[in-house]
Parts: C-alpha cells; structure tokens; sequence
C-alpha cells in the first residue's frame, strides 16, 4: 500500500513540475490550442474540476507467531546431606565458693525522753444565765357555726314504656328538639368592705448592754536550752583484700581438614521427540426435534356467588328525655339596720336622727331551675340482612400443547492431529568432586586467674555528739477582757390596726337559659317489627339541705414568756501541761556478716559437634521448552484518495 501511494504522489509530482502555471491547474486537460475552433462555432469552452474520490483497497499480510511446547525429561542429580554428631567431653575447673559468716556487735547509745505533767488552775468568769417566766393572756374571738337541715320536694318525671307492634309500611316518629333561650335576671345582694384604722400603742421592753473590763495576769512558764557535748569512739572492722593468681593448662581439640577429589560420572538420560501423525474417527452427533402435540385437558375454575341470610338482632338503644329540677339558692348572710330614732339635744335646742344598730341576719337566695337530659334505654329487634361470597366450581376443557423432543443421531467423520512422543537414549559425563574430612589434633594454653581474700584489722574513731537539755523559766503577761452585761428599760410605740366591716349594697345581671322541647316528625322504615313508646307519670321526692350560720363566742388562752439575764460567777479548773526531757541510756544488738571465700573444683561437660557430609541421588524432571514460528494472514484496509475531473459548463467569451 504504501509503494502504491509513493508512485501516485511521484506522478502527480511531476504533472505539476512540467505543466506551466495556468495549463497545469486541471492536470493537463487545457492544453488544447482553443484557435482550432471555428469563430462561427459560438460553443463555450470545456471547463473541468478536479475531485479526490476515496477508495478503499484490501491487502493481505502474512505474520509469524511464536508457539511453544514443553516436554519434561528426566535428570538425576547428587546432594549432600550434613550430619552434625555431638559429642560431651569432661573439663575441670576451680570456682571460690562464698562462705557468709554473722557474728553480732553491742552498741551503747543515749535517747531523750520526753516526761509530761499536768496540772489544775482555778480561773474565774462570769456568765448571764437566761432566766424565762411565763404567764397566760385570754384573747376572745367568735365563730360562725353552720346548722345544716334536710327538706324535700317532690318532683314529677316523665318515663316511657317500650312496646312492640310487627308492621309492614312506614311508621311516624317524633323526636323532641330542645330549644334553649337566653334570660337575663336582676340580683341586688349585700357585701362587708372592711375598713381598717391603725393606731399606736407603748410597749415596753428591757435589753441588756455590754460592759467591757481589762485585765491582766502573769502566767510563769519553763523553756529548756539545748546543750551539747562531744567524744571520740574507736570502731574495730575488717576487710578483705583480693589477691589475684595467673594459671596456664592445656587444652587439647581435635579439628577437621577440607580435601577434595575429582571423579567422573555416566550419567544416563533419555530425550523424547514429537511425531504428529494423522488419523480419522466417526463421532455420533444427535440433533433433537421438537413435536407439539395438543392435549386436551380439564381445568377447575372457582366463581364467587353471593348468598344473603337474615337474622333478627335486638339493638339496645334510647332517648333523652328532658328533667326540669328546681334547686334553692345558698343561705348568705346580711347586714341589716335597724330603724333610727330622734334625739333633741337640750344644749343645742334641735333634734337630730340617731341610725339604727345593725344586725346581721340570714337570707336565702331564690331558687335557680335547671333543665337536665336523661337517657332512657329502649330494646329494638332489628332484621339485619348479610351477605357473604360461596365459591361454586366450574369446570372447562382446554387443549393443551405438549412438547416433545425427538431426537436424531448420525455419524460424522473428523480428522485429528495425533502427536506421540518417541524417546530417545543417551548418556553424558559430569566430572564431580568428593570432599572428605581429615582429623588433626591440636593443643592450645588458656590462661585463667584465681582470687582469693585476704582480711585486714583496722580500727576507725568516730566523733559523736550528746545532747541535753537545761531547763530556763520565765514569766510572761498576758491581757484579757471581761463583759458583764447591764440591764436597761426601753419604751417603743407599736403601730396596730383595727378592722371592721361597712356594709354595701351592689347589683348584678345574672344570665340564665331556659329549655323548651319541640316536637318534630320523622318517618322509618322498618321490616318486621316497630317499637313505641307509652308516657307515664312518676313522682319521687328529692332531698336538699338548708343552712343557717348560728354566732358561737368562744376564748382562748395564749401563753407567752418573758426572758431576763441573770449574772453569775463562777470557777473553773483549766489543765496546765508541761513536759521536760530525760536522759537515758539504751543498749542495742547489730548483727554483722563476713564473707569468706572457699575454693572447689568441679567438673562440666563441654559438647564438641564434628560434621560429617553424607551423599544422595535424587531424580528430578527438567522441562525442555522448543518454540516454533506458525504463520498467519491478517487483512487490513487502505484508505486512498484518487483525482477525478468533472467537467463544468461556463458562458461563452
């Protein structure tokens, strides 16, 4: 393809090289001389356009690929196997065994005591002793006791006794609507505003008030001084001193010496060629068909069918009837004035109106009526009518296809590439070499060094140190202060108040709502029965209480304390404790140790390893990789553009 190409372009190279510039602009074809036309031949000239048409060429390529075949053969090769041997031989050697002696040392050494003593002081103060009297004061109040007393009234119900009429048609009923209006009513009632006005009265109270005095008193007391004194001590002790020995011994090994030989091997091995040989073979092929047959066959189907059944029910059901109850009005109480009087007045020569006292008394309210509902229950039979599904079968005949395989076997010839291998036996030499080892005995001197301990008296001194105490005394004052408290009467004005009621009289519209029942007409269907009901009249007392506040003056007793502070003096013993150190001499046990070293001889087993290499003969398989070149063809497609002229049409000159 690409020599193709090459060539094309080399053309077209040379066209565009020879040709001038105006004759080689559509390769060539203008080179005509345009005066062998005729001048009466009035017939425009042939112009061209030259366009690249793609074509498209296919090419074939022959490629190579590797292909490779293992195959194993056969190998024998030799190991060597080491085998350690571990051998204990005995060696003597010297260790210093320690030996721990203890032996145990008097020391004498000096402790302080400390002695404590306690003793009393008597000191005197003075306390204020609380001393409370109590006495009883009676205060009078009053209280309003309420007398409760049951009365009756009769009230008259109505109630409905249910009956039962089997029909038809349509039956009436009438429903009662309450209808409720809004009142409005005037109360006027009374009511207590108290009024209060303080005024002041004297009280008088006693404090008592702190009178401090200073004082002061000497308090003797000891401190001691401590002194020291210091004196030599000689301490015996001893040491020991390492003394160290150099020693020599022999020490005789055995070591083993590498040799080596060379020595030749036949080693047989065999190699295996591939023959490829061509056979042919039958191989059965079944093919299957597919038959349909159609089978007829019956299938069951369900279909819901309502079924209806009815059954009688009694319902329990009512009506609320309305309840007019008439409640009394709560018992309150009042304040009423009672009729004044004129009083002439002599001085003055008139007469002026005095008002009455007031009393208080007990009024009760109007009554209040009340519309309630009451539910009174009714049984009704009811026919109630259900419905449920009942599956019926239904049985229908449908061909079924059937498929089936039929299967169909034939005998086909195939050709086959049977490769077998075919061995080959040859046997090659490999030069190898023995190693071997041999003993030989040396002897080495090892140095080693014994210590053994030498003790050494020395004797240390020790300068110590002995404390003790001398007691100093001195005296030292000290201020303190007393109170006492003194008793003075003071008067305070208290501010109390006085409470009383005036009574007022106010207004107000309490709202209220009647109830009224409205008859209204209804009509229900019924299948079997129709339930009505029959009005009757039933009376029955009711109970309510009546209550009246009865006035009860009672007194009682209040017990209050009064607090006075009473001086008093008195005498206490305090506990004083001093303490002085004392001197004594104690004695103690140390118990020491010395080591002390012993030499010993013992005996250890070092282990010697020699190696010993051992031969072994394994066969393994070597595989044996042979690649061949396969050829292949692969096809590609060139893509080319070649030039064509088309001819166009231009007007005349």
């Amino acid at each position: 393809m690409r020599m193709t190409f090459g060539i094309w372009l080399v053309a077209f190279a040379a066209v565009a090289g020879f040709a001038s510039p105006s004759q080689a602009a559509h390769c060539g074809l203008c080179r005509y001389p345009t005066r062998c036309v005729a001048p009466e031949q009035c017939c425009p000239p042939a112009a061209t356009t030259v366009c690249y048409q793609p074509v498209v060429e296919r090419h074939e390529q022959v490629c190579y690929r590797p292909v490779h075949k293992t195959c194993y053969q056969p190998e024998n090769y030799t190991t060597y196997r080491t085998v350690q041997e571990t051998t204990c031989v005995a060696e003597k050697y010297t260790v210093q065994r320690p030996v721990t002696e203890y032996y145990d040392t008097v020391r004498s050494y000096t402790v302080q005591r400390p002695v404590q003593e306690t003793h009393l002081e008597c000191r005197t103060y003075t306390v204020n002793r609380p001393v409370t009297r109590s006495f009883q004061v009676a205060i009078p109040y009053c209280t309003m006791h309420p007398v409760y007393e049951t009365c009756y009234r009769d009230v008259v119900e109505t109630r409905y006794k249910p009956c039962v009429q089997e029909y038809t048609v349509q039956i009436p009923y009438c429903v009662m609507k309450p209808v409720y209006e809004q009142h409005v009513r005037t109360h006027s009632y009374t009511v207590q505003r108290p009024v209060v006005e303080e005024y002041q009265v004297p009280v008088t109270y006693c404090v008592n008030r702190p009178v401090y005095e200073q004082h002061t008193r000497a308090i003797p007391y000891t401190t001691y001084r401590t002194e020291t004194q210091q004196y030599t001590v000689q301490i015996p002790y001893t040491t020991c001193r390492p003394v160290y020995e150099q020693h020599v011994r022999e020490h005789r090994y055995v070591t083993y010496r590498t040799e080596t030989q060379p020595y030749q091997v036949a080693i047989p091995y065999t190699t295996y060629r591939t023959v490829q040989e061509c056979q042919s073979y039958c191989v059965p092929i079944t093919t299957y068909r597919t038959e349909v047959d159609y089978v007829p066959q019956t299938r069951v189907s369900y279909v819901k069918e309502p079924v209806y059944t009815e059954r009688v029910e009694k319902i329990c059901t009512g009506h609320y009837e309305t309840v007019t109850e008439c409640i009394p009005g709560p018992v309150v109480t009042r304040c009423v004035r009672l009729p004044g009087s004129c009083v002439f007045d002599p001085c003055t020569c008139t007469s002026h109106y005095c008002p009455g006292q007031v009393v208080k008394e007990q009024v009760q309210c109007p009554p209040r009526t009340v519309c309630r509902k009451v539910w009174v229950p009714r049984e009704e039979c009811r026919v109630v009518r259900d419905c449920h599904m009942v599956c019926k079968p239904v049985c229908t005949t449908v061909q079924v296809p059937v498929c089936r395989k039929v299967c169909q076997t034939e005998m086909r010839t195939c050709t086959r590439t049977v490769c077998r291998v075919v061995p080959e036996h040859c046997c090659r030499y490999e030069t190898r070499v023995r190693c071997y080892k041999v003993p030989e005995e040396k002897v080495c001197q090892i140095p080693y060094t014994t210590c053994r301990m030498v003790q050494e008296q020395h004797v240390r001194c020790e300068t110590r140190v002995h404390c003790y105490k001398v007691p100093e005394h001195h005296v030292r004052y000290c201020n303190y202060t007393t109170c006492r408290m003194v008793p003075e009467t003071c008067v305070k004005m208290v501010t109390q108040r006085r409470c009383y009621t005036v009574c007022e009289v106010k207004t107000c519209c309490i709202p209220y709502t009647t109830c009224r029942m409205v008859p209204e007409q209804h009509m229900r269907c019924e299948t079997r029965r129709h339930c009505y009901s029959v009005p009757y009249q039933v009376c029955r007392k009711v109970p309510y209480q009546v209550c009246h506040m009865v006035k009860q003056d009672h007194v009682r007793y209040e017990t209050r304390c009064v607090t006075e502070c009473v001086q008093e003096q008195c005498v206490r013993q305090v506990p004083v404790t001093t303490c002085r150190l004392v001197c004594e001499q104690r004695q103690c046990v140390v118990r020491q140790c010395r080591v002390n070293y012993v030499c010993e001889e013992r005996v250890r087993y070092v282990p010697h390893t020699t190696c010993k290499v051992i031969p072994e003969t394994h066969c393994r398989m070597v595989p044996h990789t042979t690649c061949t070149m396969e050829p292949y063809t692969v096809s590609y497609c060139v893509k080319r553009y070649v030039p064509v002229c088309v001819p166009s049409c231009n007007s005349c000159p």
